[in-house]
Protein backbone atom coordinates (compact mmCIF):
# COMPACT_ATOMS: atom_id res chain seq x y z
CA UNK A 1 0.00 0.00 0.00
CA UNK A 2 1.42 3.34 -0.95
CA UNK A 3 2.27 5.45 2.05
CA UNK A 4 1.37 9.10 1.79
CA UNK A 5 3.90 11.31 3.56
CA UNK A 6 1.45 14.17 3.58
CA UNK A 7 -0.58 12.32 6.24
CA UNK A 8 2.56 12.26 8.56
CA UNK A 9 4.11 15.76 8.81
CA UNK A 10 6.89 14.65 11.18
CA UNK A 11 8.26 12.05 8.76
CA UNK A 12 7.92 14.52 5.95
CA UNK A 13 10.10 17.06 7.79
CA UNK A 14 12.60 14.34 8.70
CA UNK A 15 12.92 13.30 5.08
CA UNK A 16 13.40 16.86 3.97
CA UNK A 17 16.12 17.39 6.61
CA UNK A 18 17.91 14.20 5.50
CA UNK A 19 17.86 15.28 1.85
CA UNK A 20 19.10 18.74 2.82
CA UNK A 21 21.95 17.26 4.91
CA UNK A 22 23.05 15.02 2.06
CA UNK A 23 23.03 17.99 -0.30
CA UNK A 24 25.17 20.06 2.08
CA UNK A 25 27.67 17.17 2.52
CA UNK A 26 27.91 16.66 -1.24
CA UNK A 27 28.39 20.37 -1.81
CA UNK A 28 31.12 20.51 0.86
CA UNK A 29 32.92 17.52 -0.68
CA UNK A 30 32.84 19.15 -4.08
CA UNK A 31 34.17 22.42 -2.66
CA UNK A 32 36.94 20.61 -0.75
CA UNK A 33 37.97 18.64 -3.82
CA UNK A 34 38.11 21.79 -5.89
CA UNK A 35 40.17 23.56 -3.22
CA UNK A 36 42.58 20.58 -3.01
CA UNK A 37 42.91 20.64 -6.80
CA UNK A 38 43.83 24.31 -6.71
CA UNK A 39 46.42 23.79 -3.93
CA UNK A 40 48.08 20.86 -5.70
CA UNK A 41 48.11 22.73 -8.98
CA UNK A 42 49.72 25.77 -7.35
CA UNK A 43 52.33 23.57 -5.61
CA UNK A 44 53.19 21.81 -8.86
CA UNK A 45 53.44 25.15 -10.62
CA UNK A 46 55.85 26.47 -7.96
CA UNK A 47 57.90 23.27 -8.14
CA UNK A 48 58.18 23.52 -11.92
CA UNK A 49 59.13 27.18 -11.62
CA UNK A 50 61.79 26.39 -9.01
CA UNK A 51 63.23 23.58 -11.13
CA UNK A 52 63.34 25.81 -14.17
CA UNK A 53 65.09 28.49 -12.10
CA UNK A 54 67.72 26.02 -10.83
CA UNK A 55 68.32 24.62 -14.29
CA UNK A 56 68.55 28.12 -15.66
CA UNK A 57 71.11 29.16 -13.03
CA UNK A 58 73.13 26.02 -13.63
CA UNK A 59 73.06 25.68 -17.39
CA UNK A 60 71.97 28.98 -18.89
CA UNK A 61 74.34 31.44 -17.20
CA UNK A 62 76.48 33.02 -19.89
CA UNK A 63 79.19 35.61 -20.18
CA UNK A 64 79.30 37.88 -23.13
CA UNK A 65 82.65 38.09 -24.87
CA UNK A 66 82.25 40.13 -28.03
CA UNK A 67 79.87 38.26 -30.35
CA UNK A 68 80.48 34.93 -28.61
CA UNK A 69 78.57 33.58 -25.61
CA UNK A 70 80.64 31.51 -23.22
CA UNK A 71 78.62 29.10 -21.14
CA UNK A 72 79.53 29.01 -17.47
CA UNK A 73 78.60 26.05 -15.31
CA UNK A 74 77.10 26.96 -11.95
CA UNK A 75 77.11 24.52 -9.05
CA UNK A 76 73.62 23.16 -8.38
CA UNK A 77 71.92 24.39 -5.26
CA UNK A 78 71.91 21.64 -2.64
CA UNK A 79 68.71 21.29 -0.65
CA UNK A 80 68.81 19.44 2.68
CA UNK A 81 67.72 15.88 2.13
CA UNK A 82 65.11 14.41 4.49
CA UNK A 83 66.67 12.05 7.02
CA UNK A 84 70.19 13.47 6.49
CA UNK A 85 72.68 13.14 9.33
CA UNK A 86 73.97 16.10 11.33
CA UNK A 87 77.26 16.04 9.42
CA UNK A 88 75.43 16.22 6.09
CA UNK A 89 73.40 19.25 7.22
CA UNK A 90 76.46 21.29 8.17
CA UNK A 91 77.90 24.00 5.95
CA UNK A 92 80.54 22.36 3.67
CA UNK A 93 83.29 24.65 4.96
CA UNK A 94 82.65 23.54 8.56
CA UNK A 95 82.61 19.87 7.56
CA UNK A 96 85.90 20.27 5.67
CA UNK A 97 87.50 21.95 8.69
CA UNK A 98 86.39 19.09 10.94
CA UNK A 99 87.67 16.44 8.54
CA UNK A 100 91.05 18.17 8.30
CA UNK A 101 91.88 16.81 11.78
CA UNK A 102 91.54 13.17 10.65
CA UNK A 103 94.41 10.94 9.61
CA UNK A 104 94.77 9.06 6.33
CA UNK A 105 92.88 5.91 7.34
CA UNK A 106 90.06 7.75 9.11
CA UNK A 107 89.53 10.06 6.15
CA UNK A 108 89.29 7.08 3.80
CA UNK A 109 86.74 5.45 6.13
CA UNK A 110 84.62 8.62 6.17
CA UNK A 111 84.63 8.78 2.36
CA UNK A 112 83.07 5.29 2.22
CA UNK A 113 80.00 6.15 4.35
CA UNK A 114 77.82 7.73 1.65
CA UNK A 115 78.00 9.87 -1.46
CA UNK A 116 77.67 13.17 0.42
CA UNK A 117 80.56 12.46 2.80
CA UNK A 118 82.63 11.03 -0.05
CA UNK A 119 82.26 14.30 -1.94
CA UNK A 120 83.40 16.31 1.09
CA UNK A 121 86.18 13.91 2.14
CA UNK A 122 87.68 13.96 -1.37
CA UNK A 123 88.13 17.73 -1.31
CA UNK A 124 91.63 18.66 -2.50
CA UNK A 125 92.26 21.21 0.25
CA UNK A 126 91.85 18.52 2.95
CA UNK A 127 94.32 16.16 1.27
CA UNK A 128 96.79 18.96 0.62
CA UNK A 129 96.83 19.89 4.30
CA UNK A 130 97.19 16.23 5.28
CA UNK A 131 100.05 15.79 2.79
CA UNK A 132 101.98 18.71 4.25
CA UNK A 133 101.33 17.48 7.78
CA UNK A 134 102.51 13.90 7.12
CA UNK A 135 105.32 14.55 4.60
CA UNK A 136 106.81 17.86 5.86
CA UNK A 137 106.05 21.35 4.60
CA UNK A 138 109.22 21.73 2.54
CA UNK A 139 107.20 20.54 -0.46
CA UNK A 140 104.90 23.56 -0.47
CA UNK A 141 105.79 24.27 -4.12
CA UNK A 142 104.92 20.75 -5.26
CA UNK A 143 102.10 20.54 -7.79
CA UNK A 144 99.65 17.63 -7.82
CA UNK A 145 98.42 17.26 -11.42
CA UNK A 146 96.21 14.28 -10.55
CA UNK A 147 94.87 15.78 -7.32
CA UNK A 148 96.25 15.80 -3.79
CA UNK A 149 94.52 12.59 -2.75
CA UNK A 150 96.22 10.64 -5.54
CA UNK A 151 99.54 12.38 -4.83
CA UNK A 152 99.23 11.50 -1.14
CA UNK A 153 98.55 7.84 -1.98
CA UNK A 154 101.58 7.65 -4.32
CA UNK A 155 103.86 9.30 -1.78
CA UNK A 156 102.67 6.95 0.94
CA UNK A 157 103.28 3.95 -1.36
CA UNK A 158 106.88 5.08 -2.00
CA UNK A 159 107.48 5.53 1.73
CA UNK A 160 106.10 2.04 2.36
CA UNK A 161 108.45 0.51 -0.23
CA UNK A 162 111.37 2.36 1.35
CA UNK A 163 110.51 0.93 4.77
CA UNK A 164 110.17 -2.55 3.28
CA UNK A 165 113.79 -2.20 2.17
CA UNK A 166 114.88 -1.84 5.80
CA UNK A 167 112.55 -4.60 6.93
CA UNK A 168 114.22 -6.95 4.43
CA UNK A 169 117.61 -5.67 5.59
CA UNK A 170 116.70 -6.38 9.22
CA UNK A 171 115.33 -9.86 8.37
CA UNK A 172 118.34 -10.66 6.12
CA UNK A 173 115.86 -11.60 3.39
CA UNK A 174 117.31 -12.12 -0.08
CA UNK A 175 113.78 -12.74 -1.39
CA UNK A 176 112.72 -9.37 -0.03
CA UNK A 177 115.64 -7.64 -1.71
CA UNK A 178 114.90 -9.51 -4.92
CA UNK A 179 111.36 -8.12 -4.95
CA UNK A 180 112.48 -4.56 -4.11
CA UNK A 181 115.34 -4.02 -6.56
CA UNK A 182 114.76 -3.46 -10.26
CA UNK A 183 116.21 -6.27 -12.38
CA UNK A 184 118.39 -4.05 -14.54
CA UNK A 185 122.05 -3.39 -15.21
CA UNK A 186 121.91 0.35 -14.37
CA UNK A 187 120.88 0.05 -10.70
CA UNK A 188 123.49 1.27 -8.21
CA UNK A 189 124.30 0.59 -4.55
CA UNK A 190 126.89 2.66 -2.67
CA UNK A 191 127.71 1.71 0.94
CA UNK A 192 129.32 3.99 3.57
CA UNK A 193 132.80 2.62 2.83
CA UNK A 194 132.58 4.12 -0.67
CA UNK A 195 132.23 0.88 -2.62
CA UNK A 196 129.97 1.30 -5.65
CA UNK A 197 128.12 -1.75 -6.92
CA UNK A 198 126.50 -1.63 -10.36
CA UNK A 199 123.97 -4.04 -11.84
CA UNK A 200 121.31 -6.21 -10.25
CA UNK A 201 123.36 -9.43 -10.06
CA UNK A 202 126.36 -7.71 -8.45
CA UNK A 203 124.15 -6.03 -5.86
CA UNK A 204 122.34 -9.26 -4.95
CA UNK A 205 125.63 -11.09 -4.55
CA UNK A 206 126.83 -8.41 -2.15
CA UNK A 207 123.62 -8.66 -0.08
CA UNK A 208 124.13 -12.43 0.20
CA UNK A 209 127.60 -11.80 1.58
CA UNK A 210 126.39 -9.26 4.16
CA UNK A 211 123.46 -11.44 5.27
CA UNK A 212 125.79 -14.43 5.80
CA UNK A 213 127.61 -12.62 8.61
CA UNK A 214 126.65 -13.30 12.20
CA UNK A 215 125.50 -9.79 12.95
CA UNK A 216 122.17 -8.21 13.68
CA UNK A 217 120.80 -5.16 11.86
CA UNK A 218 118.52 -2.91 13.91
CA UNK A 219 117.57 0.33 12.16
CA UNK A 220 116.31 3.57 13.60
CA UNK A 221 115.07 5.75 10.73
CA UNK A 222 114.92 9.50 11.23
CA UNK A 223 113.87 12.53 9.22
CA UNK A 224 112.32 10.58 6.29
CA UNK A 225 111.46 12.89 3.41
CA UNK A 226 109.79 11.74 0.20
CA UNK A 227 109.56 13.43 -3.17
CA UNK A 228 107.64 12.04 -6.14
CA UNK A 229 108.07 13.40 -9.65
CA UNK A 230 106.28 11.44 -12.34
CA UNK A 231 107.64 7.88 -12.49
CA UNK A 232 110.65 8.67 -10.29
CA UNK A 233 110.74 9.12 -6.52
CA UNK A 234 113.47 9.54 -3.94
CA UNK A 235 113.67 9.34 -0.16
CA UNK A 236 116.27 11.05 2.01
CA UNK A 237 116.72 9.99 5.62
CA UNK A 238 119.14 9.36 8.46
CA UNK A 239 119.93 5.82 9.61
CA UNK A 240 121.15 4.66 12.97
CA UNK A 241 122.32 1.02 12.96
CA UNK A 242 122.27 -0.99 16.20
CA UNK A 243 121.77 2.16 18.30
CA UNK A 244 125.02 3.67 17.08
CA UNK A 245 125.42 7.41 17.79
CA UNK A 246 126.91 7.86 14.30
CA UNK A 247 124.17 8.70 11.81
CA UNK A 248 124.29 7.58 8.18
CA UNK A 249 122.91 9.93 5.54
CA UNK A 250 121.00 7.93 2.93
CA UNK A 251 119.31 8.57 -0.40
CA UNK A 252 117.10 5.90 -1.96
CA UNK A 253 115.79 6.33 -5.51
CA UNK A 254 112.80 4.43 -6.94
CA UNK A 255 111.25 4.03 -10.37
CA UNK A 256 107.68 3.07 -11.27
CA UNK A 257 107.41 0.04 -13.56
CA UNK A 258 104.13 -1.75 -14.36
CA UNK A 259 102.36 -0.21 -11.39
CA UNK A 260 105.08 -1.08 -8.83
CA UNK A 261 107.88 0.98 -7.29
CA UNK A 262 111.36 -0.56 -7.52
CA UNK A 263 114.63 0.59 -5.98
CA UNK A 264 117.22 1.66 -8.53
CA UNK A 265 119.71 3.51 -6.34
CA UNK A 266 120.88 3.26 -2.72
CA UNK A 267 123.56 5.66 -1.50
CA UNK A 268 124.59 5.89 2.15
CA UNK A 269 127.45 7.85 3.73
CA UNK A 270 128.42 8.75 7.27
CA UNK A 271 127.47 12.16 8.57
CA UNK A 272 130.74 14.07 8.97
CA UNK A 273 130.58 15.85 12.33
CA UNK A 274 133.93 14.75 13.71
CA UNK A 275 134.82 11.68 15.75
CA UNK A 276 135.88 8.15 14.93
CA UNK A 277 133.49 6.31 12.66
CA UNK A 278 132.99 2.61 12.52
CA UNK A 279 132.02 1.38 9.05
CA UNK A 280 130.85 -1.88 10.63
CA UNK A 281 129.62 -4.59 8.26
CA UNK A 282 130.27 -2.53 5.13
CA UNK A 283 134.08 -2.85 5.30
CA UNK A 284 135.59 -5.43 2.97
Amino acid sequence: MFYDLRRDPWKLDSGRRMVGTRFVVAQSAISLSFLLYLVLGFANSRRRTKNRTIVGLRNMTCKCNGDRLEQVQQPPFAYPQPGASIMEQLVPEITQHMLSYLDYQSLCNVSMTNSCMRRVANDDSIWKALFHKDFTVEQSCVMAPCGWKAHYAVTKAVLEVNRNFYKSFHAKSIKGMNRLWLHSDYVKCIHPNGECLSGYESIMEHWRTIFSWNQRFEFDLQDERVRVFGNVAWVTLKESINSSPDLIMTTNVFELHHGHWYMVHHHSSLQLEGGNFDFGPFVN
